[in-house]
């Protein structure tokens, strides 16, 4: 055999090893989940608390304290942090203890890192939270995470999602059921406003119950109307972390066990029972989550109303996301009961869920 027989055997060989590779992974799912979401084949793994070379942190809430305080241990210290800049900042101390070791990226502005392209894109859920879409080898991953609400056109749809067309996509799930259907959030919020000025022309302290980013939106409306706000420890952090990042915040009270007459109480659902709430007579209960349209979530809060507000989107705006994306394999985290999956299976698409077993949370 001549050398160049030789040669293009060689080629040959590695071309069909390279396309044999290809196809492997191709039959393989892109994710999976290990203290976090992982992409396969590659050193990327998404709000994580463990993992590869790289941790994309998708929003300031995607990570608990314990979490966050673990990263950016092991690999030799070459673990770097993958967020922007408004999700650093909104992490606090822990964001400040990361800053060394992170990438701050900004949206709309891919960058090269190894044989990945990256890009963070606007996931409409928090302030400074994002998506990330990963081109490799003509392949296009998009890690979606934890969407906000698909707004129609017009005004606030500035702040909606971006949509970037995948191959392969990850979303979160959470109110990834049929039951879960939101009013618009301006309506949501007009109706918490009313039921808060009718408790207080009835004599009767306001309670809202809902999470920290929820809670700040709900109290800088109510500042509005001229009504002042205290607030649970967590919540007045919250409003402080958004100050210090340049975003705006409600002045907010700690509550010491009293409201005076025109003054209303932020609290999260998860402190609905603590002792201090017992000083307070007659207190009305106002229920503010996308848990709330979860009759049995909505009960177990023993609230006086409840309405569906969440940052995250519902069952129809997932649905929309995932067409818009075009996407054929779908892994979803935080699946629940799994209808989110049934639905897109339904249609042909190869969704599966992603991560340990999910308790309810309220917020």
């Amino acid at each position: 055999m001549s050398g160049a027989e030789q040669l293009l055997k060689a080629r040959r060989g590695v071309y069909k090893s390279r396309r044999m590779s290809t196809s492997r992974r191709r039959n393989r799912r892109t994710f999976s989940y290990r203290a976090g979401v992982r992409v396969l084949d590659s050193v990327l793994a998404c709000d994580a608390t463990s993992g590869g070379d790289l941790i994309f942190v998708s929003h300031a809430g995607a990570l608990d304290e314990r979490g966050a305080h673990g990263l950016p241990r092991a690999r030799g210290g070459r673990r770097k942090i993958l967020t922007t800049e408004t999700t650093l900042a909104l992490l606090g101390a822990a964001g400040q203890r990361l800053r060394p070791h992170a990438l701050t990226a900004a949206y709309g502005r891919p960058f090269n890192l190894g044989s990945m392209r990256l890009e963070l894109f606007r996931s409409g859920h928090l302030p400074g939270s994002a998506s990330l879409l990963c081109e490799r080898e003509g392949q296009r991953i998009v890690y979606a995470g934890a969407i906000g609400a698909m707004a129609p056109a017009g005004p606030g749809a500035e702040d909606a999602p971006e949509i970037r067309v995948a191959e392969a996509l990850c979303i979160d799930g959470t109110f990834g059921a049929r039951r879960f259907l939101f009013p618009p959030r301006a309506e949501a919020l007009a109706r918490i406003r009313g039921l808060v000025a009718d408790s207080l022309a009835a004599g009767r302290p306001p309670v809202v119950l809902a999470s920290p980013e929820n809670l700040l939106a709900i109290g800088g409306g109510l500042g509005s109307d001229g009504i002042a706000v205290r607030a649970h420890r967590r919540v007045v952090a919250a409003g402080a972390a958004h100050r210090q990042a340049g975003l705006p915040a409600p002045a907010l009270a700690r509550f010491s066990g009293k409201l005076a007459a025109r003054e209303a109480l932020l609290w999260p659902p998860d402190a609905r029972h603590a002792a201090i709430l017992k000083t307070l007579a007659r207190p009305v209960f106002i229920f503010a989550s996308g848990w709330a349209a979860d009759p049995a979530t909505a009960a177990s809060m023993q609230a006086d109303a409840a309405v569906p507000l969440s940052t995250l989107a519902d069952f129809d705006g997932l649905l929309r996301y995932v067409k818009a994306t075009s996407a054929r394999e779908v892994a979803v985290q935080h699946a629940g009961d799994d209808e989110l999956c049934r639905e897109l299976q339904s249609q042909g698409l190869d969704a599966y869920p992603v991560g340990p077993p999910q308790q309810i949370a309220l917020f």
